[in-house]
């Protein structure tokens, strides 16, 4: 193994796994994707693939989305429930754990995509606009614009649950 791979490992991992534990609210989901991703990685730059951030967060994305297309189609639901994956909307807190968290996962986990993307990736990730342009195959501006859209969904949201 690189000593380039690892370096990319160590960098990203926890990232890349709260962003898919946001999205599939499943621990060993998120584990299996981040470690796929990797995989993914290693055989990109195995073909002479570009490596760049946005790549990483690009595929751990759509690998959750195609999880959640599963699950919507097969009626996943029960059978993670029976091996103890909470996949209920309100699956949060990677980052914190207090109840105010809590509320804010849950009104994220509640957003359409992309925003509930952009958000993970930028206000817990802190990834840059340009890495989540890239990671979500959008135009600067509409990475500005959709984030801002994110952020007053949000904002209502928790308004609505605290008014």
């Amino acid at each position: 193994m690189s000593i380039w791979y690892r370096l990319q490992v160590s960098q990203n991992q926890h990232g890349l796994y709260a962003l898919a534990y946001r999205m599939l609210g499943c621990q060993l989901e998120a584990e299996d994707v981040v470690q796929d991703t990797f995989i993914k990685l290693w055989q990109h730059k195995e073909s002479g693939g570009k490596f760049e951030k946005a790549w990483l967060y690009k595929v751990t994305r759509n690998q959750c989305l195609d999880i959640i297309r599963r699950r919507k189609l097969a009626n996943e639901y029960q059978m993670a429930q029976a091996v103890g994956c909470n996949v209920s909307p309100s699956a949060t807190d990677v980052v914190l754990n207090d109840e105010l968290s809590g509320e804010i996962g849950r009104a994220i986990n509640q957003l359409d995509e992309p925003y509930q993307s952009l958000l993970v990736m930028r206000e817990v990730n802190g990834l840059s606009y340009q890495v989540l342009a890239d990671a979500l195959d959008l135009s600067l501006s509409q990475t500005k614009v959709y984030l801002h859209r994110a952020r007053k969904q949000l904002k209502e949201s928790l308004e609505k649950t605290y008014a």
